[in-house]
C-alpha cells in the first residue's frame, strides 16, 4: 500500500445514494459509476486494476456474487475479472476480492483525456459498513510505458442498512427498449418499471384497477388500460403479507402519468376553442363553445353555443345544436336533429338522414335547387304560399291528382262534354271583323281546333 496519492482523481457515484444492503427476502443491486479524470495535470496511464470485496472477511460490506465490470469507452476494456485474496492486493488477512483489469487499447491512448467512466453493478450483501474498493493504478506524468510506476490505495463506499426505497418509475415501449416514454398512441404496448427493495407491488391505473399485483418490479398493463391519459400508480411493501386486523404493512407510492395521441373519451367538455386536424371521435356528448374540424368527426351528441367549422366531415348521430353560424366545406351528417340558430352555410354537400327543422318565425331557408330523393319524388306537406311579387318557374308540367294545370300561353283544345266535337273556328264571316265558330261533331280534333291561353289585363 503507498502513501502517495494517485496521479488521477476517482469520482464515485452509486445507485442506490448511498448504497444499501440486501434483507434476507429481498436482494439489492448495487451500482457504482467511476469518472476518472485528470484533472488540470498531464497523466498518462495504461492499466487500473479495481478490488471489490467478496466475502465478509473483508470485515465490511461486499458484493455477495460476481460482480459485472464495464466501461464506456472505447479506448479502454476490461481484459479480466479474477478472485483474488488479500495478500495479492497488498493487504492482510483471509479476504477474497474481485479484480478487474481495465487496459488502455493502445499505447496512443495512453494519455487520459476527459473522463472514462467505469461501472460496477453487482447484488450487495446483508452486511452494511464500508466497503472499500482497493485502486492500483499504472501512471506518470511523461509519456512512455517504461517510465509508468503504480500507487495502490483504497477507495471507500459507505453501504448503509437497507432502507426502504421505491424510485425510478418508468415506461417504455417494450422491455428490451431503453429510451423512457411518456406519449403513446392508443393500442401501444406499454412496458412498467421501477426500482426497489420491497418484497411485493400492486400497479393501479387511473380508475383505481389493478393491473399488476406481485414481487416483480415490472409489469406490461393491457391496451384497455391506456386508452386515455392515465396516471399509473405503483404500491410497494416489504411485506407480502396482507392487511388484517393487527397488521398493516407499510407502503410507498410513486406515480406516473402517460398522455395517449387519440384518445377515447366517454364525454367532452371544453369552455373554449376545440380544434380537429384529423380524426374526432366521441362516444358520448360533447359540448364545445366553438368548433373547428379539419379531419373528420363522429360524435353521439354535439352542442356548440358559438360557431362550428367543418373542413372534412362532421357525423353526428344524434343531435347537432348550433347556437351561432355552421360553416361547411364538406359532408356534414346528421341522423338525429339539427337546430341551426344562427346562420347554416354549406359549400358542399349537407346530408340529414332525420328531420331537418327551419319553423322560426325570423328566420329562412334559402336554397339554389330543391330536390327529392334519388328515384322518388318531392313531397311537400303543408300549406305552400308563394309571396306576392315572386314568380314560379316551371321547366315542366304542374299537375294537380295527375292533370296538368294549364297556364298563360298554353294551347288547348275545347271539347263539348254535351253534343261531343271539338270547337273550332271556320272560314265563314259574320262581317268583315268577326268570325262564326262551329263544333266538329265527328269527335277528333282538327288543326282550327287549337286555342291558345291569354292572361288578360
Amino acid at each position: 500500500m503507498s502513501d502517495q496519492p494517485p496521479l488521477l482523481t476517482y469520482r464515485p457515484s452509486t445507485s442506490p445514494a448511498p448504497l444499501q444492503a440486501s434483507t434476507p427476502g429481498t436482494e439489492t443491486q448495487g451500482r457504482v459509476n467511476l469518472a476518472i479524470s485528470a484533472d488540470k495535470n498531464t497523466v498518462y496511464c495504461d492499466q487500473i486494476l479495481l478490488s471489490i470485496p467478496k466475502n465478509a472477511e473483508s470485515g465490511g460490506a461486499y458484493f455477495d456474487s460476481k460482480p459485472h465490470f464495464s466501461t464506456s469507452s472505447d479506448r479502454w476494456t476490461v481484459a479480466a475479472l479474477v478472485a483474488v485474496t488479500a495478500e495479492e492486493i497488498g493487504g492482510t488477512g483471509k479476504a477474497e476480492y474481485w479484480r478487474a483489469t481495465l487496459k488502455s487499447a493502445g499505447e496512443e491512448y495512453d494519455q487520459v483525456e476527459g473522463t472514462l467512466d467505469f461501472g460496477i453493478t453487482g447484488k450487495l450483501s446483508t452486511s452494511a459498513g464500508t466497503m472499500n474498493c482497493y485502486v492500483t493504478e499504472y501512471s506518470a506524468t511523461t509519456t512512455g510505458r517504461k517510465n509508468y510506476s503504480h500507487e495502490t490505495f483504497v477507495l471507500p463506499l459507505p453501504v448503509t442498512g437497507p432502507v426502504f426505497y421505491l424510485h425510478t418509475f418508468l415506461a417504455r415501449g417494450s422491455a428490451s427498449a431503453t429510451a423512457p416514454k411518456t406519449v403513446f398512441t392508443r393500442g401501444d404496448s406499454v412496458y412498467l418499471s421501477w426500482e426497489s427493495n420491497g418484497a411485493w407491488f400492486r400497479v393501479y391505473d387511473g380508475e383505481g384497477n389493478i393491473v399488476h399485483e406481485g414481487a416483480e418490479t415490472f409489469c406490461s398493463p393491457s391496451a384497455d388500460h391506456l386508452t386515455m391519459d392515465t396516471t399509473f400508480t405503483v404500491e410497494a411493501s416489504m411485506s407480502s403479507t396482507p392487511e388484517g386486523d393487527s397488521f398493516k404493512p407499510v407502503y410507498q407510492y410513486a406515480t406516473l402519468a402517460l398522455s395517449v395521441k387519440n384518445p377515447v373519451l366517454a364525454a367532452l367538455t371544453v369552455q373554449g376553442e376545440i380544434s380537429g386536424q384529423s380524426g374526432l371521435d366521441v362516444a358520448g356528448t360533447a359540448t364545445v363553445n366553438y368548433l373547428t374540424v379539419n379531419g373528420s368527426a363522429g360524435i353521439g351528441s354535439l352542442s356548440v353555443s358559438g360557431s362550428a367549422s367543418v373542413q372534412s366531415s362532421l357525423v353526428a348521430n344524434g343531435y347537432l345544436s348550433v347556437g351561432g353560424i355552421v360553416y361547411a366545406n364538406s359532408d356534414v351528417r346528421v341522423s338525429g336533429t339539427l337546430d341551426a340558430n344562427g346562420d347554416l352555410n354549406a359549400n358542399s354537400t349537407l346530408n340529414a338522414n332525420a328531420s331537418v327543422n327551419a319553423v322560426s318565425d325570423d328566420h329562412y331557408v334559402r336554397i339554389r335547387e330543391l330536390r327529392g330523393p334519388i328515384y322518388h319524388s318531392l313531397s311537400i306537406n303543408s300549406n305552400t304560399d308563394l309571396i306576392s311579387g315572386c314568380e314560379l318557374n316551371v321547366t315542366g308540367d304542374i299537375k294537380i291528382k295527375g292533370y296538368g294545370v294549364l297556364s298563360d300561353q298554353d294551347t288547348v283544345g275545347l271539347d263539348n262534354t254535351y253534343y261531343g266535337g271539338y270547337l273550332y273556328a271556320s272560314d265563314y264571316k259574320h262581317d268583315g271583323d268577326r268570325r262564326i265558330p262551329f263544333v266538329w261533331t265527328p269527335g277528333g280534333p282538327v288543326a282550327q281546333s287549337n286555342w291558345r291561353i291569354h292572361r288578360g289585363g
